[in-house]
């Protein structure tokens, strides 16, 4: 070749070509070795992704596996707990009752002869149980101001509730004149029947009417020392008395166990997760590690291939580029473009690459 391809002829046309063919050779070579550097990259992406995903489900199942063991005991052990304090409160319960019994015998057997006597005296005297109710003596021999209350509450009910009662629901038409009528009538009911009831027991037995009042006091006062002795035995917090040594010993020893099962299970779970899931890890990984090393260094194969050849289609463009493009241009750095110039030159007996060029432009203008 003289000082550059344009001065050359048709030996420099096929030396080219050749040049051309074997950088296209190259560039296929290099895309089927992309393409399989991509694949290999994806199937190592894949093993990993894998191998990590069994890892941690691995990891996750057997530690909750532990959690779940221990849980079980821990709920075992605080079913029993539940169930001593159940067994401790349902004894604790019998025993204040049996001492409220016992600290209130006296005033129950004062009481139930109080009941007796009233029962003895209405009985002996013939009087109705009506007169041994709190609204008989509010109403006959009222004293207080709770009487006075159930006797406004009594008038209320009486001179108002009823007679509207009356009115609104049993009168087919609701005039105003029939309360004229049916105040009267319930004024006369009511207040004959205070009357009657006064004349027959307060006015004849007055005497056993306020013995009887007596006992009811005496009954009341009975009840509120009964209540206050039960009170306080309630609110007492000592449960020595009441002999639940063995539960509270019981309780000791459950709780003492349900604190060591708690601590076992964090100690099983830090291990776990300090040791036990390393081991765990390089077992899996063991098991595809020779597969996965196998790839990658497949991969590493390719990958070193692809920089070659990289390198290779890179050196040839740039010696193309300097030597044969830089005269030529871009236009004929072409296996096909080349063919069709010389085979103008041959159809036009042109030597000359320049000379080719040139005409060949002229004839496509």
């Amino acid at each position: 070749m003289a000082d550059n391809i344009l001065s050359g002829g048709f030996e420099e046309l096929d030396k080219l070509k050749n040049i051309l063919i074997e950088l296209n050779h190259y560039k296929d070579e290099n895309d089927v070795l992309l393409n399989e550097e991509v694949r290999l990259e994806k199937s190592i992406k894949g093993m990993e992704k894998t191998i990590s995903d069994e890892i941690n489900s691995t990891t996750r199942k057997r530690k909750d596996e532990i959690e779940a063991t221990y849980n079980e005991q821990i709920d075992l052990t605080r079913a029993r707990i539940k169930k001593i304090k159940n067994k401790k409160e349902k004894s604790k319960n019998e025993k204040i009752n049996e001492r409220i019994d016992t600290e209130t015998m006296s005033l129950k057997e004062e009481y139930n002869q109080f009941v007796g006597d009233t029962k003895s005296l209405l009985k002996h005297n013939r009087l109705p149980k009506f007169c041994n109710t709190k609204l008989y003596y509010a109403l006959f021999m009222p004293k207080g101001i709770e009487d006075f209350f159930i006797i406004c509450i009594s008038l209320f009910v009486i001179l108002l509730a009823f007679p509207y009662g009356i009115y609104t629901f049993f009168i087919p038409k609701e005039q105003m004149i029939y309360l004229v009528f049916i105040y009267p009538i319930i004024v006369i009911f009511f207040g004959g029947l205070y009357m009657l009831i006064e004349n027959n027991t307060k006015d004849k037995h007055k005497e056993e009417i306020i013995k009887l009042r007596a006992i009811r006091k005496k009954i009341k006062q009975n009840k509120k020392q009964r209540n206050i002795i039960k009170n306080n035995i309630l609110k007492d917090r000592d449960e020595s008395k009441y002999g639940l040594d063995k539960f509270n010993q019981e309780l000791n020893e459950l709780e003492t166990e349900l604190n060591d099962i708690n601590k076992q299970k964090q100690d099983a779970l830090s291990v776990f997760d300090n040791t036990t899931r390393f081991v765990i890890s390089e077992e899996i990984k063991s098991r595809t590690q020779e597969e996965l090393d196998k790839l990658k260094l497949q991969y590493e194969k390719v990958y070193m291939e692809v920089k070659s050849m990289e390198d290779k289609i890179k050196s040839m463009s740039m010696e193309i580029a300097s030597t044969y493009e830089a005269y030529l241009g871009k236009e004929f750095m072409s296996v096909e473009k080349l063919g069709i110039l010389e085979s103008f030159m041959e159809e036009n007996g042109i030597e000359s690459i320049s000379e080719g060029i040139l005409m060949y432009r002229e004839s496509n203008k």
